[in-house]
């Protein structure tokens, strides 16, 4: 049996056939991201203001190393924006039964919540905020999980 080489141990499928490679590995999961493999350009949200570069939406170019160096930059719409024009969404905190003197405080919380996780990530933002129940529609589940410890007190959350 000198001319077969047997590979018990390796399926036949992914065997090398003579002239073929094996089939190519599985992506990993930097390459199966969520918006798909990084851009070497530079991204500008259309809507928002948002910058993307090094595989991430940033909310400020100033933080750019390499400011100077010339990059094309084109505009688009950033993965937030597009979610809240297809009107998807991630998390929704519904609060019911609120007592009307901390409706008020409620919101404004919510409110600076929104606008300090938009400074450490764009694509983490607060979409609405309707009036008639205290109703919190964000673009990422995580912040709802959160956002939950901070209402702990209320008894009707879901």
């Amino acid at each position: 049996m000198r001319g077969k080489t047997q590979h018990p141990t390796i399926p036949k499928p992914e065997r090398q056939i003579k002239g073929k490679f094996r089939p190519r590995r599985p992506k990993s999961r930097k390459e199966e991201a969520e918006f798909g493999p990084g851009k070497t350009d530079i991204l500008v949200c259309k809507k928002c203001g948002a910058f993307y570069w090094y595989k991430s939406w940033k909310a400020r170019l100033s933080d750019y190393p390499e400011l100077k160096q010339s990059k094309r930059i084109k505009f688009v719409l950033c993965p937030a924006c597009q979610m809240i024009k297809d009107k998807k969404y991630e998390g929704e905190i519904i609060l019911e039964t609120v007592p009307s003197d901390f409706k008020e405080d409620i919101k404004n919380l919510a409110k600076n919540y929104g606008k300090r996780a938009i400074v450490a990530d764009p694509m983490d933002r607060i979409i609405s905020i309707k009036e008639k129940r205290v109703k919190r529609v964000t673009a990422k589940r995580k912040r709802g999980a959160t956002s939950r410890k901070e209402f702990k007190g209320l008894k009707d959350i879901r």
